[in-house]
């Protein structure tokens, strides 16, 4: 009886701490899911901005935008992947950054596309720089 009593709880035991294992899983990836969309959001806010920011047409800065897309997504692509070592993960985004843009170089001016690779590698720093240059212009 005692026996009994003792499996009965402790497979009552192991049901309750894998339920609420489940469940906090279930929060975590909903709490990830939610962290990404908004780091989704914010990417697309930094580019829209930068477009704006580079004073081209609308077919200019789709081009950029999709361009910049792609980076990111070849950037990522051998970032996280396991077929390359660390030391050279480096050297072939370096490598990306230069000859991801060569087909539309034509397109646009040497500052244009200075200020492209500036943003891939900062952002934020290179739209502060072209809000800056706006002001001063517009002064």
């Amino acid at each position: 009886m005692v026996a009994k009593t003792i499996r009965l709880s402790l497979v009552m035991l192991f049901l309750s701490i894998t339920t609420s294992y489940a469940q906090t899983k279930d929060a975590m990836e909903k709490e990830r899911e939610k962290y990404m969309q908004k780091q989704m959001d914010d990417y697309r806010d930094r580019v829209d901005t930068f477009v704006k920011l580079l004073n081209v047409d609308d077919f200019e800065g789709e081009i950029i935008k999709q361009k910049v897309d792609d980076f990111y997504k070849k950037r990522n692509q051998i970032i996280y992947s396991e077929i390359y070592q660390e030391y050279e993960k480096k050297s072939m985004v370096d490598q990306l950054k230069i000859s991801h843009f060569s087909d539309v170089k034509e397109l646009y001016t040497e500052d244009t596309i200075a200020s492209i690779q500036r943003f891939l590698d900062d952002n934020k720093a290179e739209i502060k720089k072209l809000q800056k240059t706006k002001t001063k212009k517009n002064n």
